[in-house]
């Protein structure tokens, strides 16, 4: 079912298996690049890496902070990724953003994100 427009589930690299299938938005830092352009690997705000299978080759080099939203693959580390958004190098606090994270999952009524269908 595509829910295009719909809230994704904003999660850290431990929430991953819960949400197997399902679209969802991750934000980190982009640790390395393959050197076809077709993954790169993003280390999440709980120290988790995952890797990020593109649609289509990179055209730009990324660096830095990215939002990646796309769907768990079967193994759990490895996103397919629908779309994303290079942000580029900044001071970020991943460790408060991890906290944040977290919040929104212990209180999914009070924020708006999609659910795992599971």
């Amino acid at each position: 079912m595509d829910q295009a427009g719909q809230p994704k589930p904003r999660i850290n690299g431990s929430m991953l298996s819960k949400y197997q299938g399902n679209e969802v938005c991750l934000l980190g830092r982009v640790k390395e690049i393959d050197p076809n352009g077709t993954s790169f690997v993003l280390g999440l705000s709980d120290s988790v890496d995952v890797h990020v299978q593109l649609q289509d080759p990179l055209q730009d080099l990324i660096e830095g902070m990215t939002e990646v939203i796309g769907h768990v693959s079967q193994n759990p580390n490895v996103i397919n990724c629908t779309q994303f958004v290079n942000l580029g190098e900044m001071d970020f606090d991943m460790t408060l953003y991890d906290e944040a994270v977290k919040i929104t999952q212990e209180f999914p009524n009070c924020y708006l994100q999609g659910s795992s269908t599971q």
